[in-house]
Parts: structure tokens; C-alpha cells; sequence
């Protein structure tokens, strides 16, 4: 975005997206229950699955799961599980269907409750994933985890005030540093400015939290379009901490936000370096490779990009812009319509689609592509989006 920093808002009022410091514990928990009356090559089957899920080979895992589900459609362990390889692998409509399975047949399961509202969060959906922690909440009011993610969809949600009353019995004691951030955010956005920053400066005086502080402070600046200040915010994480996860990844993404390429494909590089299996770090890095005309560079990371998270349209459209660009208008196009589909309202994608198809002699179907454009284009809130995708790596400010 331009500096004229029209999407600036006050850094205590800003969305800060600390889902992934709240809940990694959540998102790494493996639902490996008990299977419900299994025969014993039904429970082989169970473990079998359960064991690839635990060192990450997910396509065994979720074969596994699915023939348990087969032999057993009512086994709340298995769905659980399958709905866990779902969720790592970013499949999360699949994930909140099979939940949601396993919630009708067990209506207070905790792990499935906890998972199912933390892909809705990992959405930025605060409406859907609200009331699954509000009941964790009841069931357990002093279970810090659940409190603190009830407590960030009240917050961003636009309940501020109905935080406080989560957040503050967990204030005795030594209070995790998230349930200090969220309740400085709460103080802020209920016009409390003075408190919210009292938090932050308690936060940042503690040697052993400064990492994370910083880290959420960078997340709140980035997220309100103060690039400079994130900048500084997330080096001084890595001053503090030069290992910090995702710190690297964070701070390139705002390297690519302040058009400084090669800073942003060092720190991109080191995140990789740190985590070679970091998906975020993974697709943006190729996607800023794409931006900046690399399209050969580009390839091997944005189709690991596509592997991992298939229903992600940026993914797509990025793999298949590259490859349109290296003349390779037959593997682009299946990559774009992808695209168009998983987000039929972006018009870059049916702009782009619309050249492929016209470089295959498709040419009916590229005046529809181009026509979609046109519809898209009609109000100037998707000129605006348009000017906004071309200006930028999506996924960034």
C-alpha cells in the first residue's frame, strides 16, 4: 500500500493476527483416541494411522483414518484425527466438516471442540469460532488456552469489553504474555488507551517476554500498514531472541510491503533456513520471485507451495502466472481455473486466465474469462482490490 496510509488505524486498535502464538500447543495436539469397539485389525489399522500422523506423513495417515471411518462411521477417534491431517494440511473445509461430524455424535468432546474453533480462528472467522470456545470456557474456566482464545475472538471480534471479564482471573500470578497482549489490546479498543499501553510496557520490560512482545507489536504494526515500525518491532525480536519462530518469515513479508526485494528474500531465505518446512515462508518467497520476474525461481517453491495448501487460490494463481510467463500456456491454464474457482471475485486471475486460454485458441472461453474481468471491474471497490493485487504480493499489505 501507498504511504498515504490509507488503511492506517492507531497500533493498539490494529487486528494483530497471534493466532500461531496462542494456539500452536492446540494445532500440534494428535486426537489419538481410543477406537470405539474395533475389532483388532480395525485398532492396527488405528494405530497405524495414528503413528504416520505423529511423524507427519499425512497422506498414510488420512488413508488410515478414512478405512477405520469405513469399517466404523461412528469412531469419534478417527474423525478426530482425520480432521487434525485436514487442518495441517490446510484443508479446512474438509476439517470443519468432519468435525462437525464428530461433534454431532459427541456434542462436548474438548479436542474436537478446541480444533474446530481454531481453524475457524486461523480463518479470521471470530462469529463461527466463538461459540466453540465458549463452551471449552464453561466446561473449564480456568484452562488458560481456552480462555485466551475466547478472549481473541471477543477482542477482534468486537466484544472488547466482554474480554475483560475472561481475561482478568487470569491475571494472578505470573500471566502468560498472550493474556497480556490480548487484555492491552481489550484496554485499547474499549478506548482505554492509557492501560493498553501500560500492559505493552510491562510486556516489553520483561527480558524473558520481550521476544514475544516485540514479535506481536511487529504483527500489530504490520497489520495497520506501519511497515517501518514493524520493521524495527521484529528486529528487535531477533535481537532479543535471533531464533524466534517466524520472526525471518515476518519480517520479510514486510520487506516485500516496503518494495525491498533483496531484504526480503534474505530474510524469507533465512526463515527457510530455520524451518525448512514453513509453508507461509514457502509461498511467499516464490510468489515475490514471481513479482520480480523470476519465474524459473519461482516454480520449485510455488508448486511445493500448491502441494501443501490446495485450497489456497494465491498459490495457484502465482504457480500458474509463472507459468504462463515461461511460455507454458498448457500447465498454466488447469493452475488458473483453479484459481477462479477457489475465488471467483478476483479479477487478475480471470484477466490472466483469459490470456492463457486465448494463447490455446480457446477463444469463447477467453471472452467469457475477459467479460468476467469487466463484471468484476464494474465497481470501483474491486478496481480498487484489483490495483491493490497488482501492486503487491497477495498476502501483504
Amino acid at each position: 500500500m501507498d504511504a498515504d496510509g490509507r488503511l492506517v488505524l492507531k497500533t493498539l486498535q490494529s487486528k494483530a493476527k497471534i493466532l500461531k502464538s496462542l494456539a500452536v500447543l492446540a494445532f500440534a495436539t494428535v486426537l489419538c483416541c481410543a477406537p470405539v469397539r474395533s475389532d483388532s485389525s480395525t485398532e492396527k489399522i488405528f494405530e497405524s494411522a495414528s503413528a504416520a500422523l505423529r511423524k507427519g506423513d499425512y497422506a498414510a495417515a488420512e488413508v488410515g483414518f478414512r478405512k477405520v471411518l469405513q469399517a466404523e462411521p461412528r469412531n469419534i477417534g478417527a474423525m478426530s484425527n482425520l480432521g487434525v491431517v485436514y487442518s495441517r494440511t490446510l484443508r479446512y473445509a474438509r476439517a470443519i466438516e468432519i468435525y462437525k461430524r464428530a461433534l454431532r455424535l459427541s456434542p462436548w468432546e474438548q479436542g474436537v471442540l478446541l480444533n474446530l474453533g481454531l481453524v475457524y480462528l486461523k480463518q479470521d472467522d471470530y462469529g463461527r469460532a466463538k461459540p466453540y470456545f465458549e463452551r471449552l470456557h464453561r466446561m473449564d474456566p480456568k484452562n488458560a488456552q481456552a480462555a485466551n482464545l475466547l478472549a481473541t475472538c471477543l477482542v477482534y471480534g468486537g466484544e472488547p469489553a466482554r474480554a475483560f471479564e475472561v481475561l482478568k482471573p487470569l491475571m494472578e500470578g505470573t500471566p502468560d504474555p498472550a493474556t497480556l497482549y490480548l487484555l492491552g489490546v481489550a484496554y485499547s479498543r474499549s478506548g482505554q488507551t492509557e492501560a493498553g499501553e501500560q500492559i505493552f510496557a510491562k510486556l516489553l520490560t520483561n527480558a524473558s517476554t520481550k521476544a514475544q512482545a516485540s514479535f506481536l507489536l511487529g504483527q500489530a504494526y504490520y497489520d495497520s500498514a506501519r511497515f517501518e515500525e514493524a520493521e524495527q518491532a521484529f528486529k528487535s525480536a531477533l535481537e532479543v531472541d535471533a531464533h524466534f519462530p517466524g520472526a525471518h518469515r515476518e519480517l520479510g513479508k514486510v520487506y516485500i510491503s516496503l518494495r525491498r526485494s533483496e531484504e526480503a528474500e534474505k530474510e524469507l531465505r533465512a526463515a527457510l533456513d530455520q524451518d525448512g518446512e514453513d509453508t507461509s515462508a514457502i509461498y511467499f518467497l516464490g510468489a515475490l520471485y514471481v513479482q520480480n520476474g523470476e519465474y524459473g525461481k519461482s516454480v520449485p517453491l510455488l508448486e511445493q507451495a500448491h502441494k501443501v495448501i490446495p485450497d489456497s487460490w494465491s498459490a495457484a494463481y502465482y504457480l500458474g502466472k509463472a507459468k504462463l510467463k515461461m511460455n507454458q500456456a498448457r500447465n498454466a491454464v488447469p493452475l488458473l481455473e483453479e484459481a477462479a474457482e477457489l475465488n471467483p471475485d478476483e479479477p487478475s486471475v480471470f484477466y490472466l486466465l483469459a490470456t492463457g486460454l486465448k494463447a490455446l485458441g480457446r477463444n469463447q472461453e477467453a471472452k467469457a474469462a475477459l467479460k468476467r474481468v469487466s463484471e468484476l471491474h464494474a465497481t470501483s471497490l474491486e478496481a480498487e482490490k484489483k490495483a491493490l493485487r497488482d501492486a503487491n504480493v497477495v498476502g501483504t499489505r
